[in-house]
């Protein structure tokens, strides 16, 4: 058995070439990707147990790349390489799931070692058959410390909403759906139907100022009326207005 199904993203192909060299000779599995977008086509075909990917790379970079990644497999590990140390990108990348961020150039035994600790990630998730030796987990009081958790920290969104606070629900940091109080709601929901019957009133007010006797002499004069006509009346108006 290899010692994992490796990713490796980078858009130079010296260097890819070389990296995914060094990790074939460590006993890796090794598939090749120029870019964010082909290592996109790429997963969508083959399940990898880890992902290596430069940072500094055209139109999707590093950080943009894992972001699509994790809306898609959450669960792969993912190795920065960095083109030189950079806390800020190191701190974003974990923020979005990385487990580590490596400076490039890369000695072949600790890209392999990064590789190795990725993969093992990857195999220590995954469920496996349960065998008369193994021990199951006890759920009655995994449930208890769940909820405790789950019920103070809706007791605190509950307390906020009550406040006239909102709540954002957000995945991989873009936001969802939003949490407001029933105040809110009502508050929101009426103000379009004010609004609505405001213009059906100002609708039916115009209607029936048009079908006076006056508004319909006026209306057919004017379709009659001659352009001299029509200019010497809106210079009327005008003046009248002035």
């Amino acid at each position: 058995m290899s010692s994992g199904r490796v990713l490796i993203v980078d858009d130079e192909p010296a260097i890819r070439n070389s990296y995914a060299h060094s990790l074939m000779d460590a006993g890796f599995d090794v598939t090749q990707a120029s870019s964010g977008a082909d290592a996109l086509r790429r997963m969508a075909t083959r399940q990898f147990e880890a992902i290596l990917s430069d940072v500094s790379m055209p139109r999707i970079d590093g950080l943009a790349f894992l972001r699509r990644v994790r809306r898609h497999s959450p669960d792969v590990p993912f190795v920065l390489m960095l083109d030189k140390p950079d806390n800020r990108t190191a701190i974003d990348g974990t923020q979005l799931g990385a487990v580590q961020a490596l400076v490039k150039p890369i000695a072949p035994e600790l890209l392999a070692k990064a590789a190795s600790y990725a993969v093992h990630l990857w195999r220590a998730r995954q469920p496996g058959p349960v065998t008369r030796r193994q021990r199951r987990p006890e759920p009655a009081e995994a449930a208890a410390i769940s909820a405790t958790d789950a019920k103070n920290q809706f007791g605190r969104i509950l307390e906020r909403l009550m406040q006239g606070g909102k709540v954002v629900i957000t995945k991989h940091d873009s936001p969802k759906a939003v949490l407001i109080s029933m105040e809110e709601f009502n508050a929101l929901s009426n103000a379009h139907r004010v609004e609505i019957e405001t213009l059906s009133g100002e609708f039916d007010a115009l209607l029936a100022r048009m079908q006076t006797p006056a508004a319909r002499a006026g209306m057919k004069a004017a379709y009659h009326a001659t352009p001299k006509e029509l200019g010497q009346a809106a210079l009327a108006a005008a003046r009248k207005r002035a």
